[in-house]
């Protein structure tokens, strides 16, 4: 099965080949749209990677995210 991510690649890359291609026949406002598709495209990848990345983490130390409850902290008094 093709991942998420490679799929979001190609179209990201597709979009802006498009967007390349129509701003020399026709400039750059009329392939806005395009380029406006791809650097969506690409920043749903690095959303997804940083998604992915902190997946990671968490697996990798379950306890370092929660909070300790019940534990009274030794605090001291003065005098």
């Amino acid at each position: 099965m093709v991942s998420k991510k490679v799929v979001l690649l190609s179209l990201s890359v597709v979009f802006f080949i498009i967007g390349v291609h129509q701003s020399f026949y026709f400039g750059i406002q009329a392939s806005y749209w395009a380029f406006m598709i791809a650097g969506l495209g690409f920043l749903g990848l690095q959303y997804l990677r940083k998604k992915e990345e902190e997946e990671e983490e968490n697996e990798a130390a379950p306890t370092r995210n929660k909070k300790r409850v019940g534990k009274k902290t030794k605090s001291k008094k003065r005098k």
